[in-house]
């Protein structure tokens, strides 16, 4: 699939480039505060960066409002989704200039806007709001488990669950206003949307809505073009197009492509992180961090020597109580009934310092019917356990292959803070 490198005549990298370069100018002359900052969730990857641009463009072309998209990821990660990068070239888009990275803004406290709008997640993390008594979200696009936030101040507000991808979301804004839509801008969202759905398959995560996105994108998409034929946008499903397909394939081998990367850049790569309160312990916080990982651990742990060492730096830099790694791959030794490797997912925990929380995690996550996990050891995987003193830690299959880290995330948090107990799962 040929990629475009030439960034002439875009207007969409026009509109980052000088977004940008305005926004981080009025956060230095003290006027940030005029600004609606746009991001995704701190996972960095496709579909919150490409919604964070798209709905920033549209609050901008159609709201006729200030407003700059923002990744939560540093600019040093950028290359750790071969995907993402990819997808950028066939929009056009230079990241190095193009997409503006919170490190790019000059560090301070409070952080130096108010208004935010939410893509891909609805709740505000913490650090935009620490002593910033103004901070309010204005919008939210999302489709995660509603946390019922910000009703009465998003507009929009547009929470759909399920949804195989936010950029599905964000796309159906500009069914009303195509005039709108640009070729760069819907290969992004396009791009976004495929790599999530799997290709729009059918019993997989693409959801009506994801497919009626796809739709409206197709015609707009500067990386199909050489593909259609007026024919096929009304009489052959979305889905079924070999250059969506090819587009899919693409993108799904660049996410898969991580040998490259040591165990710090695995873990680092697709991160979230909550801050929760234990139900034994209601007096603290503690930090938990989910860690999506694209390769198994029969790989991963035997080739990596540093795995235990650096799994503990890892915890210690971030702060964390609770580190889960959600592995999910494909099984070449045993195929699926596509004829490719059968879709895998593991689940490992590490709890640094906390006995007590240890035990009721791991109780917890063992009766847990939506995830239907499976004990097992590391000799399983070739190797011993290897972390030091202070640190607990278990390591399952998944046998619910269908739950991702949006199943599993509410799952930990109502463990954690008491909501959920082994014994009434």
């Amino acid at each position: 699939m040929a990629s475009r490198t030439d960034t002439s005549g875009n207007a969409l990298a026009d509109f980052l480039k000088e977004t940008n370069k305005a926004y981080l100018d009025a956060v230095i002359s003290g006027t940030g505060k005029e600004w609606t900052v746009v991001m995704g969730n701190e996972a960095g990857d496709l579909d919150s960066i490409a919604s964070s641009i798209a709905f920033a463009w549209y609050f901008s072309k159609v709201k006729s409002s200030l407003a700059v998209p923002l990744t939560q990821t540093h600019r040093t990660d950028l290359h750790l989704r071969a995907e993402n990068l990819h997808a950028f070239e066939l929009a056009g888009l230079q990241p190095d200039s193009d997409v503006l990275c919170i490190d790019d803004i000059p560090q301070s406290q409070p952080f130096p806007s108010t208004k935010f709008a939410l893509v891909d997640h609805n709740r505000l993390h913490a650090r935009f709001s620490r002593e910033n008594p103004d901070a309010r979200v204005v919008a939210v696009v999302d489709h995660h488990e509603d946390e019922g936030l910000y009703k009465d101040a998003a507009d929009p507000r547009i929470v759909v669950v399920p949804t195989g991808s936010c950029a599905s979301l964000v796309a159906r804004l500009f069914e009303e206003h195509p005039e709108h839509m640009t070729p760069e801008l819907a290969t992004l969202l396009l791009s976004s949307i495929v790599i999530d759905t799997g290709g729009l398959k059918r019993g997989g995560k693409a959801e009506d809505a994801d497919r009626r996105a796809a739709t409206f994108l197709t015609p707009f998409a500067s990386v199909l073009q050489h593909h259609l034929r007026p024919s096929e946008l009304t009489d052959q499903a979305v889905e079924e197009m070999p250059g969506l397909q090819e587009l899919n394939a693409i993108l799904q081998e660049k996410k898969a492509s991580v040998a490259h990367l040591n165990t710090l850049d695995l873990l680092r790569r697709d991160y979230k992180e909550y801050t929760l309160t234990p139900g034994c312990s209601p007096s603290r916080e503690v930090l938990v961090g989910l860690s999506t990982v694209p390769i198994g651990f029969k790989e991963w742990l035997p080739r990596h020597a540093g795995f235990w060492s650096q799994t503990e730096k890892f915890m210690a830099d971030q702060g964390l109580t609770v580190l889960g790694i959600l592995t999910s791959f494909r099984d070449d030794e045993h195929a699926g009934k596509s004829g490719r490797g059968k879709h895998r997912r593991e689940q490992m925990y590490v709890v640094r310092g906390d006995e007590k929380l240890a035990e009721t995690l791991f109780d917890a996550l063992e009766e847990c019917e939506e995830l239907r996990l499976r004990k097992q050891t590391f000799p399983d995987y070739g190797v011993h356990k290897g972390f030091g003193l202070g640190f607990r830690t278990k390591i399952w299959k998944q046998k619910n292959v269908d739950a991702t880290r949006k199943v599993t995330a509410p799952l930990v948090k109502s463990i954690i803070e008491g909501q959920r107990k082994a014994a009434n799962l």
